[in-house]
């Protein structure tokens, strides 16, 4: 006589993703922003699932501003936890014998994010819970209701507190911008602009083919190096806002030269002097404080914008090429030809 056994439960994978927004009170003492429900007694960090086809990213930014009511950016990943759960009919279990496919297994993956309030209030936060609030990291930490969300806001502390302290090697204000050493904060912002399609076309480069994740692991590694052939820098405006980046890169020391590039990523800082004061505060502190005596470029021939904001700061055509299809005028400018102009 053959017995039938029961077949196994079906196990399915599922994501969410969620923030630990952080700031610095008036004492210098973190506070994080927790949502709870009074009725249940239940304070947790905000998170949630995704929309279609939303990124990890997307689904952290959209859940924590939906649930918090705050504007919020990336800062860094922190972790991810993991738990798994039986989803029921009606959520009651049924005999696995009675029926195999009644009840399955969920394997649950939440994807953990620090953030940054700049702007918004939790006056808009949505109904899914009661109240969101600031609290005490200390308090939020025993308030939580799952032990491993406590965790995620301890480290999420950890490294906003690495940020905090951080000193800028190299900061230099300008007439509008301000130049600085890059931080691991910068990634996320870096990141869209690099998959921006308009700003690769500007760039003449091909859009990052790259999750976020991948890219900060990578972007903090070379953080984290020793780079001889290239400088990088961050651009701010007059509030410390993250709006662009410039470099100089490729250096070659027996000819003491180095190619210049720069990006405004922020849109709503185009055409405003920002790019211009950006060229020329980089120029002035690489013909001061480095042995590099030459610095070129080449930008798209259509890019007219950019060869404006390099002119003004300097530099001069001196030659027109093709590469790839594309036609690029090359300009150049020569410390001692800065040095006689702004003496």
């Amino acid at each position: 006589m053959n017995i039938l056994k029961p077949r196994a439960m079906r196990t399915v994978k599922r994501w969410s993703a969620g923030g630990v927004v952080a700031r610095e009170n008036n004492e210098n003492r973190i506070e994080i922003a927790l949502v709870g429900r009074l009725d249940d007694n239940l304070w947790a960090l905000p998170k949630g699932t995704p929309d279609y086809e939303e990124s990890i990213e997307e689904t952290a930014i959209r859940e924590v501003q939906e649930e918090t009511g705050l504007d919020v950016k990336l800062l860094s990943t922190v972790d991810s936890t993991h738990y798994s759960f039986i989803r029921s009919k009606n959520n009651h279990r049924v005999s696995d014998n009675a029926d195999p496919y009644a009840n399955v297994k969920v394997n649950k993956t939440v994807y953990w994010f620090l953030m940054e309030a700049n702007g918004g209030g939790f006056e808009r936060h949505d109904h899914e819970y009661d109240v969101a609030c600031w609290m005490d990291l200390d308090k939020a930490i025993q308030k939580l209701t799952y032990h491993s969300e406590a965790k995620i806001a301890r480290s999420a502390a950890r490294i906003f507190k690495k940020i905090r302290t951080f000193d800028d090697a190299v900061h230099i204000k300008g007439r509008l911008a301000t130049i600085r050493s890059k931080r691991t904060s910068d990634a996320w912002n870096d990141y869209t602009w690099r998959t921006d399609p308009e700003l690769s076309t500007l760039d003449a480069a091909v859009p990052l083919n790259l999750t976020y994740m991948d890219f900060e692991r990578f972007y903090r590694e070379d953080l984290r190096k020793v780079n001889r052939k290239s400088l990088k820098f961050a651009i701010e405006d007059e509030h410390g806002t993250h709006i662009g980046n410039c470099m100089c890169y490729d250096y070659n020391e027996r000819r003491k030269q180095a190619e210049f590039g720069i990006m405004i990523g922020d849109r709503d800082y185009w055409g405003r002097g920002y790019g211009s004061d950006a060229v020329k505060t980089m120029v002035e502190y690489i013909f001061t404080t480095t042995n590099i005596r030459r610095l070129y470029l080449h930008t798209l021939t259509s890019n007219r914008r950019a060869q404006r904001a390099f002119e003004n700061a300097g530099f001069r055509p001196y030659d027109n090429i093709w590469r790839e299809g594309k036609s690029f005028v090359q300009m150049e400018i020569l410390s001692h030809e800065w040095h006689t102009a702004n003496s």
